[in-house]
């Protein structure tokens, strides 16, 4: 049986450069990435998928 879950690297990870180093623990742990995509998200986009997180007070620096 095979599963398929998403995984984001938040930006502070992007601006340290730790992409590589990410995707390899991934691989060490038997993960295969399958795709991989970088987009940038804006704060519209972030408020919808962080919509769950609306009413805590840390969801206004979660969006940033």
């Amino acid at each position: 049986m095979s599963e398929t879950t998403l995984s984001l690297i938040k930006p502070d990870a992007v601006e340290r450069n730790l992409i590589g180093k990410i995707i390899q623990v991934f691989e060490e742990n038997g993960l295969i990435v399958e795709k991989l995509k970088k987009i940038h998200v804006d704060r519209e986009f972030a408020e919808k998928f962080y919509s769950i997180h609306s009413d805590k007070p840390f969801f206004n620096d979660l969006c940033n």
